[in-house]
């Protein structure tokens, strides 16, 4: 059996590309621009990783054990609620970064939007689920809150 050969358009193409081969295994195109519907959707995932990491009460463990690393006391209770990481980063007057990237949405937001840029650009396949499952996570938040007042 003889191979067809391929048009020479369709070698140069190949070959401009790099071919086959340069390509992500998990299937990043170079070539392609992200769509305003990714956009939104990575704002969203990175809004609620964002909360996760900051202020959520599913992250509150992982931020205490954070300040315990760094150094931050926890204060002594005077028959108050348990302090959350905020707090406890609020009451000190000179926090480590660290301590202040954990708790400061502003701060946390900007590292996570790179993750999720990087995570868009270079495993849009394996991304692609997970953004989409924080996106419709934030939006029924977002929807919640706005049911609750």
């Amino acid at each position: 059996m003889s191979r067809t050969p391929r048009p020479a358009a369709a070698r140069r193409t190949i070959a401009r590309k790099g071919g086959p081969s340069r390509r992500s295994p998990v299937g990043a195109d170079p070539e392609r621009s992200p769509s305003s519907l990714d956009l939104v959707v990575d704002s969203l995932a990175a809004y609620r990783l964002t909360r996760l990491a900051t202020i959520d009460v599913v992250g509150e463990p992982a931020r205490q054990a954070i300040l315990r690393r760094v150094g931050i006391a926890e204060p002594v209770a005077d028959g108050t609620a348990h302090p959350n990481a905020e707090a406890m980063v609020d009451a000190d007057p000179a926090p480590p970064k660290l301590a202040t990237l954990v708790t400061c949405r502003w701060c946390a937001g900007i590292w996570v939007a790179v993750g999720v840029g990087a995570a868009r650009r270079w495993a849009p396949r394996a991304w692609s689920p997970v953004a989409w499952g924080l996106a419709l996570s934030a939006g029924a938040a977002l929807l919640a809150r706005l049911e609750e007042g």
